[in-house]
């Protein structure tokens, strides 16, 4: 599923065209590049903080996503990919 989702986020950057859901890049950078703290999400997205709360909200609501307080700073909220979203869809 990653590489079906990198393929239509390469097409939408090179010719503009808004393709994925807003959820769909937030899982696709999670998955590339490990669990994320919610400000680096923010600014990957190009979300607002409105636009992005909610885009998080929904994915902890259906469980595609998991959230922590970090150790280094109890401030910063992780995010990660849940199990149940890795064995449905990435890991298959």
């Amino acid at each position: 599923m990653i590489d079906e989702i990198r393929k239509i986020f390469n097409f939408q950057h090179s010719t503009n065209v808004k393709c994925l859901h807003n959820e769909l890049v937030i899982i696709k950078e999670i998955a590339e590049n490990g669990p994320l703290p919610s400000l680096d999400l923010m600014k990957r997205t190009g979300r607002s903080i409105s636009g992005h709360n909610q885009d998080i909200k929904r994915l902890l609501d259906i469980g595609a996503l998991k959230m922590e307080i970090s150790n280094d700073d109890k401030r910063k909220i992780i995010y990660s990919i849940s199990e149940n979203l890795k064995s449905e869809f990435i890991n298959k």
